[in-house]
This record gives structure tokens, sequence and C-alpha cells, in this order.
């Protein structure tokens, strides 16, 4: 499974000069610039702006689940995420171990479990270069990942509804020959995170459960499920697998 890092800190003085002077939240213009940061394991983390969006997918989109009825969300905060999956290397780093079945420094961390991210997030938080700059690390919310997948996007895709163009962007059962591949590979979409559609499916921060509304706000509420919640895709799936509104619920916590 993948792993995303998202710095609970406040967007400094100098990012929310450029979300001013740029308004990244209403561009999705291929190619967009967007603030980022590099931390101490030389990890980069883009800005994603606050911002309201659909969440799931319409009746009509091809491989809909019934679990991914749309209705509005808001951000209400703008947040750090991770622009690539986890490295093999950078787990090694912080926890002396890789679980990982394909091993490679520069391929995404794969076959750990929900608290073994948790767990990840909460020594990374710990290292003293981190401790200074006070970066404290988690998982996205669900709401989080979907929208920095989207970036800005409503299509089955952050870059379209067309999955024939799938490979351009992600590896899947299609083009992966059966394994995963080094991280940042494929195009990165209009926000500029890598690997958001296949290679290793995402954990996020939420248990799984039923939208509960029309609207919500995130992050959402954890209650009513032992299953926990991962996002993107992987290197085995087909392409209808790797949608961003597709969820994949997982008891392997």
């Amino acid at each position: 499974m993948r792993i995303r890092l998202v710095p609970q800190q406040t967007t400094p003085p100098r990012a929310r000069r450029y979300l001013a002077r740029h308004h990244v939240a209403a561009s999705g213009r291929q190619g967009a610039s967007v603030a980022s940061f590099t931390n101490s394991l030389g990890m980069q983390f883009n800005l994603v702006p606050e911002g309201s969006f659909m969440m799931g997918s319409p009746p009509e989109e091809l491989g809909r689940r019934l679990r991914e009825i749309q209705h509005n969300v808001t951000i209400s905060r703008s947040y750090w995420l991770g622009t690539h999956q986890v490295t093999q290397a950078a787990y090694q780093q912080v926890i002396g171990a890789n679980p990982s079945i394909f091993k490679g420094g520069k391929r995404p961390l794969e076959n750990l479990t929900w608290q073994q991210a948790v767990d990840f997030c909460a020594r990374l938080s710990k290292l003293p270069e981190e401790k200074a700059a006070g970066r404290a690390y988690r998982l996205p919310t669900e709401a989080e990942w979907e929208y920095a997948c989207r970036a800005g996007s409503s299509d089955a895709f952050g870059f379209g509804h067309d999955g024939s163009r799938l490979g351009e962007y992600g590896w899947f059962s299609d083009n992966s020959d059966d394994g995963t591949h080094p991280v940042g590979t494929k195009r990165p979409n209009t926000w500029g995170f890598h690997d958001l559609h296949g290679n290793v499916f995402e954990w996020c921060q939420d248990l799984y459960v039923d939208y509960a509304s029309a609207t919500a706000s995130a992050p959402g509420r954890l209650c009513g499920s032992s299953y926990r919640v991962a996002r993107g895709g992987c290197w085995v799936v087909p392409a209808e697998f790797c949608r961003s509104a597709y969820r994949h619920a997982s008891t392997q916590a």
C-alpha cells in the first residue's frame, strides 16, 4: 500500500501570498505552477488550496460503484501533500526495515498495514529536523485524497474521461508487467502529483463508511466500520479501479 503525508502546519505567509497571486485552486491548467517544499528526507510536498468539489461519481460513469454517491465537500483550509508515493528508501531510513515485496529504493512502499503507515507518519514527525521545522505528518483523509487527485477535474480520472490514456499517468494491469515501478515515472496531474492513479493503493486516514449526506466537510467522521479506506488503484487492477472516485475497503489494519 502507499501512504501520503500531510504536514499539519499553518500555511506559511509566503505560500499564502503565492495563493493570492496565482489562485491555484481555480487553475487546473496543465503545467500550472504550485507552491512546494522539500523536507529533511528529500520528500517533496505541494500545497493544495482550500476549495469545494463534488466527491464521488455520477451514475453514468463507466465502472461506477454504488458507494460512490456524489456529494459536495468543502476543504476549509489548504494543506501540504506528498507529490510522490512514499519510497522504500524513505521508509527504510525512518523505520529501519522494508516490508515491500517488489524491492527497490525508488519503488513505492507496499505490503504494509494501515497501522504501520500511521506509525511511519509518527516516527517521521519526531525526527529532529522535522520537529525543528514545526512539521507533523499524518495520512490524508479520503476527501483530501480525492480532492488532490481530481485537481479541479470532475471527470473519471484527473486527466479526463478517456481511460485509454491511463498508461500516460499510472501503472495498472495493462502496462505494469505484474509489478510496481519507481515513483514519478509517469505524468503528474495538473497540481503536480504523481501516481495518484495506479502503482500501489494508498491508505487514507478514514474508516470505510457510506457517505452520510449530499453535503459534507473534510475530514469526515471516523465511526461505524472496521475497514480502512485505500485509494488510487494499483499495478494489478484494471483502469476502472484506478478512477478518482473508486473506494477500496481493506481490513489490513
